[in-house]
């Protein structure tokens, strides 16, 4: 009912028009069907795979309705290898001047995670996603102060709609998501006091309003409402247990904002509360813009009553779809179930069959075998399979030996033993889980490289499910950090990260020197992740045995054992293990696991050793140089010694050789004096 432009349904004050709400997610009832899909399997799974006619059917021809539930022992298989290959996440920043930023989250992320227990979350999510092919996590604020900050829960599918028209995995581009969920009448008029008379009166269907009451507006347009309501009261309200079913929605609509940027970085939201985007403003050392965007906001519904409707300053709806597969035609999530509740069902009927076979019984009677005072054909036809059965016989019959037989020549046919076996198999076939995965090796089989192959080709044939499971966890985990980068962003925040020795404290949004940001964690370019090697017990195992292969093969170098070592502790299953590999750290002198100022320095330290020896092998390589040019002049000098003695020898010997000897020289004399004499 409305009253002028104003609907007197609407008890929000500053809402989204109510109008264009409804119209908005009008399209809730017009999704396909598949909801009946999901629940078949879900029940294919906890083993209730046969319907009541089955039943019925079954127990009217004696039999006991058996099943062997194949499809349960498959999906634990599947489930179990998701907690085997559970990952941590990793916080990591883009740009190296918000390291510090990265730590903190990653630290507070890691602590979230512990707290609001997110891996049983995912890992039910995970269970739902198998089985109905789609499940559901919630990451929201704990509205309870004593709790911890955060929540992060599974949710049931039934409890969520959302936008068919929707493509995206993580629901980006849907324009709303509604939750339905039941709430005792007590705890929502304690947190929301200002609407208990109104939900007090529609729970107890107008009862209680007095004549008088309907002198006044606001009650004869809420009952107006409440009676034009096309949903039928029994779907959101449960007056014998005090319940009222609350709607949920979560919805997005185009709205214009400013934004700005700093020298070609990334585009943020303008705060024009926060004085720092003011004051770079008025520097001229913003660039802002006019955009249109998508603002989230969430309204919460009682019935025909919309109580809230109010902006958020979140990005992403709170809750996260994990999906497996979906149909090409419609979208319609699917599991891995749904693929094998045929072979079952083959598996089941034969059995059923087989276990008829074993007990049907022909009865061949002539027809004066009875005595007909006592009993029947029928009578002994409802008793023959008994063993303490009677039967009155005819002492007049003509046959008096053969006048009553039973027997049964039903046997096992061949054909049919080879279909159960076929639909037990087809039951692991076609999710892809091979018999090794489930611990059976099959025939033939024997070698560990060809098991391996079998186990790998199993994990091939889930990886399209493990990858939508990976992104959806990685949604979560920036869900997580959304809420904590929000609780992070007041100026000159202290926060003390690390343990013992590592622990540390960092100025979070602070200003440098010369008035820069220095941490600012809202424009912190940090992303999340999960790191390469999962947190399994098994993982750790075949690491420590990795390891330990490395650590023997390089023995002769102390220094990479000096390395390794710490990490071979670290992936032990020592109780005091994280102790034992950073005291193994400090005693070769490396940074402890978890100070980043420590591996800076103990970086610094190893960059300014390697300048050194570089030095050092420069400066021996210039001495080795000059000795190599002195022993050069050396032998040059040396050559030239050496050929200066022989030229002096060579002088020397054509002076002896041109000078006359002495016996030549007193020949020569006594030729001189002969010719004197003469003269």
């Amino acid at each position: 009912m409305t009253i002028g432009s104003i609907d007197l349904r609407d008890k929000a004050e500053n809402g989204y028009p109510l109008d264009k709400l409804e119209s908005l997610i009008r399209d809730c009832e017009e999704q396909p069907a598949w909801r009946d899909r999901a629940d078949l399997a879900c029940a294919y799974i906890d083993g209730d795979q046969m319907t009541a006619d089955q039943i019925a059917k079954y127990r009217a021809a004696n039999l006991e309705p058996r099943v062997i539930n194949l499809v349960g022992r498959v999906v634990r298989t599947v489930l179990g290898t998701q907690a085997r290959n559970r990952r941590d996440p990793q916080v990591e920043a883009d740009d190296d001047n918000f390291a510090d930023v990265a730590d903190v989250i990653g630290a507070k992320l890691k602590e979230a995670r512990r707290e609001t227990y997110a891996d049983m979350a995912e890992s039910n999510a995970y269970g739902s996603q198998v089985g109905a092919g789609i499940g559901w996590v919630e990451v929201s604020r704990n509205s309870d102060l004593l709790g911890y900050k955060y929540r992060v829960n599974d949710v049931h599918r039934s409890e969520i709609w959302w936008d068919w028209r929707a493509k995206d995995l993580g629901l980006s581009d849907a324009r709303w998501l509604c939750r339905r969920r039941w709430m005792d009448f007590d705890d929502v008029a304690a947190r929301m006091p200002e609407f208990k008379d109104i939900l007090e009166q529609a729970k107890d269907n107008w009862a209680g309003v007095l004549l008088d009451d309907w002198m006044d507006e606001r009650w004869r347009s809420a009952f107006a409402s409440d009676r034009r309501f096309n949903v039928n009261r029994s779907e959101w309200i449960d007056g014998a247990r005090q319940r009222i079913k609350l709607y949920e929605v979560w919805y997005r609509v185009p709205k214009e904002v400013l934004v700005f940027r700093v020298k070609g970085g990334e585009w943020r939201r303008f705060d024009e509360k926060n004085p720092r985007h003011m004051a770079a403003a008025q520097r001229g050392l913003l660039e802002i813009q006019r955009t249109i965007t998508q603002e989230v906001r969430m309204a919460i519904f009682a019935g025909p009553f919309r109580l809230v409707d109010r902006a958020t300053k979140r990005r992403r709806f709170p809750y996260i779809p994990f999906f497996a597969f979906r149909t090409d035609k419609d979208n319609t999530p699917y599991g891995l179930v749904d693929g094998m509740i045929p072979a079952q069902d083959e598996y089941t009927e034969v059995r059923m069959r087989v276990q008829w076979m074993r007990k049907a019984q022909q009865l061949l009677i002539d027809n004066d075998a009875l005595d007909i005072k006592f009993n029947t054909i029928q009578d002994i036809a409802e008793s023959m399979m008994r063993p303490d059965m009677v039967a009155v016989l005819n002492s007049n019959r003509k046959n008096a030996q053969n006048g009553m037989m039973f027997r049964n020549d039903m046997t096992l046919q061949k054909e049919q033993y080879e279909v159960m076996q076929d639909s037990k198999s087809l039951v692991q076939e076609v999710p892809g889980v091979y018999s090794t995965q489930l611990g059976d090796a099959p025939a033939g089989v024997t070698s560990g490289l060809a098991i391996n192959s079998l186990v790998e080709q199993g994990a091939v044939a889930m990886g399209e499910l493990n990858d939508n499971t990976t992104f959806a966890i990685r949604l979560v985990n920036e869900a997580l950090m959304d809420l904590i980068v929000e609780d992070l962003s007041q100026p000159n925040m202290a926060v003390s990260i690390g343990q013992g020795s590592t622990r540390r404290q960092i100025m979070l949004n602070s200003e440098g020197p010369n008035g820069e940001p220095l941490n600012m964690v809202a424009d912190a370019p940090v992303r999340v992740g999960l790191s390469e090697v999962p947190a399994s017990p098994a993982f750790r195992m075949q690491q420590a045995q990795q390891l330990a292969q490395i650590i023997g093969q390089l023995g002769g170098n102390p220094q990479a054992v000096a390395v390794l070592t710490p990490s071979y502790i670290e992936s032990s299953n020592l109780s005091n293990r994280q102790q034992v590999a950073d005291d193994l750290r400090r005693v070769a002198g490396l940074p402890v696991s978890g100070d980043r100022q420590g591996a800076q320095q103990w970086q610094q330290a190893q960059q300014e050793q390697a300048m050194k020896t570089a030095q050092a092998q420069e400066q021996a390589a210039q001495a080795d140089g000059q000795h190599k040019q002195a022993l050069a002049a050396k032998d040059v000098a040396q050559a030239r010694f050496t050929n200066a003695r022989a030229q002096q020898a060579e002088i020397a010997a054509a002076k002896e050789a041109t000078t006359p000897s002495q016996g030549e020289q007193d020949a020569i004399a006594a030729a001189l004096e002969e010719a004197g004499s003469g003269l």
